[in-house]
């Protein structure tokens, strides 16, 4: 989202407004109460460098969206996912939602090879976990994002 959404300026404080570079639409949107502290820290920068300039990394290691009560319709419409999961020609058929494990798919084919060669692998370290799910699904044809 981060090449998406860029902030145009900080009209108070916390309170910015923002730019939509595909539309030229401009939206207000206000730091959460809860999330004022978090804001404050710019690791995700360099971790995620495409990343929303509003998401944070909290301290149990979950991604959070620091404007979420005021987050654009745009913002509610985007799924966000760790891994997502490409036909041949490059549609969406699955992803696994942020911070989790959980997969989704409507597509038989994809849930069965899931099932049978994903789906409870005892890979405790997610960097590995993931290295494993993309190997997995790049050897049965599919293209893979994280």
């Amino acid at each position: 989202m981060g090449e998406i959404i860029e902030i145009h300026e900080e009209l108070e404080c916390r309170t910015f407004r923002i730019g939509f570079s595909v539309t030229g639409e401009e939206r207000i949107v206000s730091i959460d109460p809860d999330k004022q502290e978090l804001f404050c820290s710019q690791e995700i920068r360099t971790l995620r460098p495409m990343a929303c300039p509003f998401l944070r990394q909290d301290g149990n290691n979950k991604f959070v969206c620091s404007v979420h009560m005021s987050r654009p319709e745009l913002c509610r419409q985007y799924f966000c996912y760790r891994i997502l999961v490409l036909d041949t020609e490059k549609n969406r058929i699955g992803r696994v939602n942020d911070a989790s494990r959980y997969f989704t798919t409507s597509d038989e084919n994809l849930r069965r090879l899931w099932n049978q060669e994903i789906a409870g692998i005892p890979i405790q370290k997610e960097d590995d976990w993931e290295e494993y799910v993309e190997q997995t699904l790049t050897r049965a044809g599919y293209l893979v994002e994280r």
